[in-house]
């Protein structure tokens, strides 16, 4: 069995990211922002990350606070991922969804082909089910996203996947 980690810098910057994207229609609901905290605390993010969170959720990040740099490149593409997968949930990225996108595309230096390659990724990782948690689907969105930004090396084709977040 192949094991993934998921460090707890690229869970962090991955939730904030998700906060600018819900942010993106300029209002975040108690919904997105419980779901946030649940899921802070199903990845048992210390305080200190959690607190940033939610500064936050009262007032959009900007991207240049976010720390994608600090992050590898596996991370920022899983970010990204992540973001695209969120922008997906509604009817279509609408315009201010695909300038984050663009924007965070830029900010993690990836070209427009892995830009794309990487949204469709996000298109084909189911939504969460009608009443499903947040915490629980972001749990599985990253599980979902960890597996398939980092391909089977030759010989683990068809290995099971364990994702641990640390």
């Amino acid at each position: 069995m192949r094991r993934l980690t998921i460090s707890v810098r690229a869970c962090t910057e991955t939730l904030a990211l998700l906060v600018a994207m819900a942010w993106v229609d300029g209002n975040l609901d108690d919904d997105e922002r419980g779901g946030i905290r649940d899921a802070a605390k199903m990845l048992n993010l210390p305080k200190e990350l959690r607190d940033r969170l939610e500064g936050y959720m009262k007032e959009p990040p900007p991207l240049d606070e976010v720390g994608l740099a600090e992050m590898g490149r596996k991370e920022r593409e899983f970010a990204f991922v992540a973001s695209a997968w969120l922008a997906n949930l509604s009817e279509g990225i609408v315009d201010a969804e695909q300038e984050l996108l663009d924007d965070i595309a830029a900010e993690i230096e990836i070209d427009e082909p892995r830009q794309l390659e990487l949204t469709k990724l996000a298109q084909e990782i189911d939504p969460p089910a009608d009443g499903e948690s947040w915490a629980k689907t972001i749990q599985d969105l990253f599980r979902a996203i960890a597996t398939r930004v980092e391909p089977a090396k030759d010989g683990e084709e068809g290995e099971p996947v364990e994702v641990a977040f640390e």
